[in-house]
């Protein structure tokens, strides 16, 4: 007999999802890090020799971090949007969710490109030397950039870009520009298929960066639309399977248990393909992050009550502006490295100090930049519209609600 599918979902079950949102939030934090210290490897690696051997193949594969990103925007659009937009393609719709997309990321990217071009344009016109050369300083780029299209026409990522988080900035407003089509889909594929089917198309949709982040490699040519649709899609479909799954005490602690399995297998896995030196096989975590993503939707319990407490999620909160302001920040350490051998150089106490303190430097220039331009400038493009567009249902800054309070806000947004 097949499994039973759920043709008709009451409100109040869709609504389940947003009770542990704040996880989902949280681990954006964890995700913004990991690529902050990836960028940053050979210098821990160079200043703290012991420190880069211990969890220096970790950090060897924080690009993994901007999967996850593309992992939960999907799941998180389809919490948000999937009931919204899933029975029919309706232009004012499609209007309103991307308008409150482009207020979402557009505001603070901005601030960041104006800033990385004040910062490269200066170097260049003193003929400095940079320590990360753009490939294309011109007007066209710029424009390019301001109007996140940058990446759609390229096959890779050869510092075509000023600033070093703008390429996946424009490859996820390639994702929203799609999303009004690719949410009719899995929203049918929830309604017609059974859960175990749902888990086999999850998996159908990561074959293909999987395959080729084999066959290619990670960075080759196009893979980068690879990554963002299939790990995009997927983790949309993750979200109906999860809402799928019965809203037990024991379904919640078996997910937390599923969270540090799978953490576990990450960490595993980056250390095995750094011994074995076979870095091809980094597409196989690409689904374990897609697992992460979907258990952090119902667990209660270890990772997930940590990455819910209320600092990480203000941090998670705060991720985006962390990502944008990341690479700016160590590129103008790298300079002043340039500048003051004696005091910053390889090897000098300056230098050691410097890297250490990096991640929280550039947590607290994210978290300004978040909580002064990123937000204000979010709730005043959300008024310029002429459409009501609802409050999302993450990112609350109120940590703590309860279930019952959670789906409220859900159904009043």
């Amino acid at each position: 007999m097949p499994e039973n599918v759920m043709l008709q979902t009451p409100p109040e079950t869709a609504a389940r999802a947003v009770q542990q949102v704040h996880a989902l939030t949280g681990v954006r934090i964890v995700a913004a890090m990991w690529v902050v210290l990836f960028h940053v490897r050979g210098n821990i690696a160079s200043e703290f020799p012991w420190l880069g051997h211990v969890i220096g193949p970790v950090l060897a594969h924080g690009e993994l971090g901007v999967d996850l990103f593309f992992a939960l925007s999907g799941y998180v659009l389809a919490l948000n949007y999937g009931e919204r937009m899933g029975w029919r393609l309706d232009r004012n719709a499609t209007v309103k969710f991307w308008w409150a997309r482009l207020a979402r990321v557009w505001p603070a990217y901005v601030f960041m490109l104006v800033f990385a071009a004040i910062w490269h344009g200066i170097l260049l016109a003193r003929q400095s030397d940079d320590p990360v050369d753009v490939r294309d300083y011109s007007v066209g780029s710029f424009l390019r950039q301001l109007t996140l299209v940058v990446q759609w026409t390229e096959p890779g990522f050869d510092r075509l870009t000023w600033n070093g988080a703008a390429w996946s900035v424009s490859a996820e407003a390639f994702a929203y520009l799609l999303f009004p089509v690719m949410v009719l889909l899995i929203f049918r594929l929830n309604r017609s298929l059974s859960t175990r089917s749902l888990v086999i198309m999850a998996g159908v949709l990561l074959f293909p960066v999987v395959f080729f982040s084999y066959v290619l490699g990670l960075y080759a040519g196009w893979m980068w639309l690879l990554r963002i649709l299939c790990a995009f899609m997927a983790g949309a479909l993750m979200f109906y399977i999860v809402r799928r799954v019965p809203d037990t005490a024991r379904n919640r602690l078996m997910a937390s248990h599923i969270i540090v399995l799978a953490t576990a297998v990450i960490i595993a896995g980056c250390y095995w393909m750094d011994f074995t030196a076979r870095p091809r096989y980094i597409g196989l975590l690409i689904p374990v992050l897609v697992v992460i993503v979907g258990a952090l939707g119902m667990a209660d319990r270890h990772v997930a009550k940590v990455l819910g407490s209320k600092a990480l999620v203000v941090g998670g909160m705060a991720s985006y502006s962390i990502y944008l302001v990341h690479m700016p920040l160590i590129e103008i350490f790298w300079k002043l490295q340039m500048t003051f051998p004696a005091t910053l150089g390889t090897g000098t106490v300056g230098a050691k100090l410097g890297f250490i303190l990096i991640p929280a430097v550039v947590s607290v220039f994210g978290y300004c930049l978040w909580r002064f331009f990123e937000e204000p400038a979010r709730r005043k493009m959300r008024v310029m519209s002429t459409q009501q567009i609802p409050e999302r249902a993450v990112d609350d800054p109120e940590v703590g609600h309860s279930h019952i309070h959670g789906a409220a806000d859900r159904k009043s947004s």
